[in-house]
């Protein structure tokens, strides 16, 4: 009976590293082309940026995002995390509400705990 009670604890504990390996393989934070996350998307890790220019298929084209729990995304209107900006810390269907769709030109992602 002991054995199996030691067992179970080795088990769960490998179960609960590859869950969260598992969990830390996802983007952090992902940009999409169109409303409702559909279209082309780009993908952030954890502590990543990314920075669009005139003439790249990135700039001014992102309509929807998700930011996983933990994360937030600041997207800012102008190349070199430059312009206005806004902190986003949560799954967002449709930009297109407001004045950020089809405007972002540079990005970073950052986690607390991720």
């Amino acid at each position: 009976m002991r054995h199996l009670a030691i067992l179970t604890a080795v088990a769960s504990v490998l179960y609960a590293d590859v869950a969260s390996a598992q969990y830390n393989d996802q983007a952090a934070c992902i940009m999409f082309e169109n409303g409702n996350f559909r279209g082309r998307s780009i993908g952030m890790g954890a502590e990543d940026s990314v920075n669009f220019r005139g003439g790249q298929f990135w700039n001014d084209r992102v309509s929807s995002v998700i930011v996983r729990r933990g994360c937030t995304l600041v997207a800012y209107e102008d190349s070199r995390m430059g312009g206005r900006s806004i902190e986003i810390t949560r799954r967002i269907r449709n930009l297109g509400g407001s004045d950020w769709n089809d405007r972002i030109s540079s990005a970073e992602c950052t986690c607390d705990d991720y």
